[in-house]
């Protein structure tokens, strides 16, 4: 699916800001190395890291965590933010075990190339599938963001 670009609401509202171009975000969502992933069930939510890859516009993920596994199980939606909190990238999308081989062989292609490594879906379970509803993106300016921001964009999804 292709995103579109949207209105972005900051702190209440509009600025007009340079936009982010989407290529450069899909470039970081690629090289990321961490992806920190926050299910919307369970009683004390918080992100855990986990390893992944982006692949034809969606994350594949590899949820070792078994809070996470149950997470997805009971509440789809999740959000999945990159290291980086003045270079920001959010995915909010929903999320589903994919074991079909087109996304499995994709996933491992791409994920033992990215972390030279050997995965083994009969050990770590298929991959998580997050499809994208909206991304969010912006470039905090000065130390530690206190400057406002840079640039920013939005694209939703489907």
């Amino acid at each position: 699916m292709e995103p579109v670009a949207a209105d972005l609401a900051m702190f209440g509202s509009h600025p007009e800001l340079p936009p982010i171009a989407w290529r450069e975000v899909e470039e970081r969502l690629e090289r990321a190395e961490t992806y920190w992933v926050a299910t919307g069930a369970g009683r004390d939510p918080h992100p855990r890291p986990v390893w992944g890859v982006w692949v034809d516009g969606a994350l594949l993920l590899s949820l070792g965590s078994p809070v996470l596994r149950r997470g997805v199980a009971e509440e789809p939606r999740v959000a999945v933010h990159l290291d980086s909190g003045t270079d920001v990238v959010v995915v909010d999308g929903s999320a589903a075990a994919d074991g079909s081989a087109a996304t499995v062989d994709a996933f491992l292609g791409a994920y033992d190339a990215k972390y030279d490594w050997s995965y083994d879906v009969g050990v770590y379970g298929p991959p998580t599938r997050v499809d994208p509803v909206q991304v969010l993106a912006w470039r905090a300016v000065g130390p530690a963001g206190r400057d406002g921001f840079g640039a920013a964009a939005k694209w939703t999804f489907g």
